[in-house]
């Protein structure tokens, strides 16, 4: 019987140990899936953050509920939801933010925020106090005056409401987001409804993003012959005395005749702005962001409330969705797996959308010549594209199909006299051609243009121009990633330069080869026309290997 030395025993153990807590120590977090779900983050005032409630804030996905009321001095909701599900057998997960019954009420620094605002918009105004005269009236008591002032200033000031309404209200906000794993990648979607929404009491659409002014006060114009003469600040004729109404009773006709001639007051048109964005979605390929409403309201261009109301988000890290492997039956033989499928082009993604197996992509002026981009089935691979220029019927140029079933080519750019005309220039379209095989035509010139699309490093980066004249302010360029033919999600949102270029990077769509993406802005006609119309770009690909 051999015996261990106990030096040797002592020696083992301590060397078991070590390895453990090695072990524990370099152990990496496997990847996993993050829900998390909030039915309320605002700022008041730009500076006081609000957030009462969240679930699964930095963990993974888990299932778990909060449902508490709010009563604050500042917030009133019946219910808020926040609330995670998680489905290890999937795995799938939900995030579920929401909130019902909501009031957000005016405190007291907004209230005397916003008067004080409002005094100042007022004080900036041009009215001078005015005089109306009164004719000696032998009327016993009538104190002896020849006219009264009326301080139109302190008037308007008089009618701003001493509670203004509440800045939001709302029956019901909610949003969901989904995320589950499908062959090895994961799938995102979301859902979001809105009901029974007010902003300082009043209705507002929300099938759309909505930009508006409310004024606290009724109308941009007030007639004095129309309030209520108690509203009305009387003085005597020097302007220093206040005058009771009861004491100019005898003399109302007279005055009311006078406060008809003096015509009606404008007010700043702009006293409350609203920007409400409803059922908005925020993707990147590894999350989503699912938001019921995100609203914010400004007084005289000073911030008063920016409120995300109900928010769910969820993620995935990489390698939270593993391809399990197949288990053969007993007996069963095994063949070798099949070739992989070719990953999808930018091409192929274009083409996905369209009923034709050529499509023109993109038509750019530059410099003395016109770029020409396109895409064709991976059929046509080694064909020659013809471009047809419809202004004319003539063929001004050639491309050859790429193994990725792009082409590109330039062509001359059409004479000077013709481009200088707009209604002209619009008709200069052009379209590819293989054969019977034709492409929808084109137009050269647009108000919104890509001028490169490229990715590197995991990011995508796209430059371009909008065509002057621009918008006053210059109108937000929003970009959307097609996830579908009838689906895209916001990207981002972004201002040009003054000039009308600009350039923005973003995230690529992770676990993707290729991404379609598309922006929108509004610009104007021409410079004397301040009505905006609505531009696009046409859908521009871009591959993402190169990462």
């Amino acid at each position: 019987m051999s015996h261990v030395r106990p030096c040797t025993a002592v020696g083992a153990v301590a060397l078991l140990l070590s390895l453990l807590v090695l072990g524990a120590g370099s152990a990496q977090a496997a990847p996993a899936l993050h829900c998390d779900a909030t039915p309320l983050r605002a700022t008041l005032l730009g500076q006081q953050a609000i957030e009462p409630v969240t679930q699964g804030r930095g963990a993974d996905c888990a299932t778990g509920e909060t449902v508490p009321s709010l009563s604050t001095p500042l917030l009133n909701a019946s219910a808020l939801t926040a609330k995670t599900t998680f489905d290890p057998a999937t795995p799938s997960g939900t995030a579920t933010g929401g909130i019902a019954s909501l009031q957000v009420l005016p405190s007291p620094e907004v209230i005397a925020a916003a008067t004080q605002q409002l005094d100042a918009a007022i004080d900036a105004l041009p009215l001078a106090p005015i005089s109306i005269p009164i004719p000696a009236l032998p009327i016993p008591g009538l104190p002896s005056i020849s006219g009264v002032t009326v301080d139109l200033k302190a008037t308007l000031k008089g009618l701003i409401p001493a509670a203004a309404p509440s800045l939001l209200s709302a029956d019901v906000l909610t949003a969901q987001a989904n995320v589950a794993c499908s062959s090895g990648l994961a799938t995102f979607s979301g859902t979001s409804s809105v009901a029974g929404l007010k902003v300082l009491g009043q209705d507002l659409g929300v099938d759309s993003i909505v930009n508006t002014t409310l004024p606290l006060i009724d109308s941009t114009s007030i007639s004095l012959v129309n309030l209520d003469l108690s509203q009305i600040k009387f003085y005597d004729p020097t302007g220093l005395t206040p005058l009771a109404l009861g004491v100019l009773r005898p003399v109302l006709a007279q005055i009311t005749a006078g406060l008809a001639a003096v015509p009606p007051i404008a007010i700043p048109a702009t006293l409350a702005e609203v920007h409400v964005v409803p059922n908005e979605q925020i993707a990147d390929g590894s999350s989503l962001v699912q938001r019921a409403l995100h609203v914010s309201i400004s007084l005289v261009g000073q911030p008063i409330l920016d409120a995300v109301l109900g928010e769910a988000r969820v993620s995935a890290d990489a390698g939270a969705c593993p391809v399990a492997a197949p288990v053969a039956p007993q007996g069963a033989v095994v063949r070798p797996a099949a070739r992989p499928v070719a990953a999808q082009s930018a091409a192929d993604q274009l083409l996905q959308c369209s009923d034709r197996k050529l499509v023109l992509v993109d038509v750019l002026k530059e410099g003395g010549h016109v770029k020409l981009l396109g895409a064709a089935n991976r059929d046509y691979v080694g064909k020659k594209v013809a471009i047809r220029l419809r202004r004319g019927d003539r063929i001004v140029a050639h491309a050859t199909v790429r193994k990725d079933g792009s082409f590109a080519t330039t062509a001359p750019l059409p004479p000077t006299a013709v481009m200088a005309s707009h209604t002209q220039s619009n008709t200069l379209r052009y379209r590819a051609e293989i054969g019977r095989e034709i492409s929808l035509p084109l137009k050269l010139l647009r108000r919104l243009t890509v001028s490169s699309l490229t990715s590197k490093d995991g990011r995508v980066t796209i430059r371009g121009r909008v065509v002057r004249p621009l918008t006053t302010p210059v109108s937000t360029i929003r970009l959307v990633r097609r996830v579908s033919c009838h689906k895209v999600v916001l990207v981002k949102r972004f201002k040009p330069r003054s000039d009308g270029t600009f350039s923005v990077t973003v995230k690529a769509p992770r676990g993707a080869s290729a991404a379609v993406y598309r922006l929108a802005t509004y610009v104007r006609e021409k410079p004397s026309n301040p009505r905006r119309y609505p531009t696009f770009t046409l859908p521009r690909g871009v591959d993402l290997t190169s990462r």
